[in-house]
């Protein structure tokens, strides 16, 4: 249960797509400086963010990929729903220091503060989607790649909780809007997990009751 959990959690820490082309090139100190702010200042102006997924599931042991489709919410402060709508419903909600989530009929809700895991990758999550990940030299070691359009942060996991599952988390940031594109994630397993990110929504409505299950 907790590295499926861990897992569901990884694929909203925010943001990216990890496939190196050649015009990608190491940032500079200056760059590295000019991208984390640009990033920062969009998510400290972001109070809302909406935007569809497909997610692409690449697992070693088998030849086909599987694919997922879903919505992911964010509210300020510390409110993020990420709901699979497609080919199955799972629903993932992390509201007031406390996690649910609903697999088809069951509900399960755990207190962070009461589990040092679940307090632990809440705080990587929300630091995700405000910016600061970029900055938690604690968790994690991180090289930025400048391209044309867009700039790629390989973060490697410095924690044992997530190296354990993690090997590597590529992210793929807009450099017009500083957006997330999409996030690739490279399993220690072998697996292979992608993400991308469409029809973005900053500063919609978005209701308190998407944060809720009655």
């Amino acid at each position: 249960m907790k590295y499926k959990l861990l897992n569901t959690i990884l694929f909203v820490l925010l943001f990216f797509n990890g496939v190196f082309a050649q015009s990608h090139v190491l940032a500079t100190k200056e760059q590295k400086q000019m991208i984390i702010s640009s990033i920062s200042e969009v998510a400290k102006n972001t109070s809302t963010l909406k935007c569809d997924f497909v997610q692409e599931k690449s697992i070693s042991i088998l030849s086909e990929v599987i694919i997922s489709e879903g919505v992911m919410c964010f509210k300020k402060d510390n409110n993020l729903r990420w709901e699979y709508t497609k080919p199955y419903s799972y629903i993932f909600i992390l509201a007031d220091g406390k996690v649910i989530i609903q697999n088809q009929d069951r509900v399960d809700s755990f207190d962070t503060n009461s589990n040092k895991m679940f307090k632990f990758i809440s705080e990587i999550m929300i630091g995700g989607v405000k910016g600061d990940l970029l900055n938690d030299e604690k968790n994690f070691t991180s090289e930025i790649f400048v391209g044309n359009n867009d700039v790629i942060i390989k973060l490697v996991p410095k924690v044992d909780e997530l190296s354990d599952l993690m090997s590597v988390i590529n992210l793929t940031v807009n450099k017009k809007n500083w957006l997330v594109n999409s996030i690739e994630m490279e399993e220690t397993s072998g697996d292979n997990t992608l993400i991308r990110f469409t029809q973005k929504n900053v500063n919609a409505t978005v209701p308190d009751s998407l944060f809720k299950i009655n």
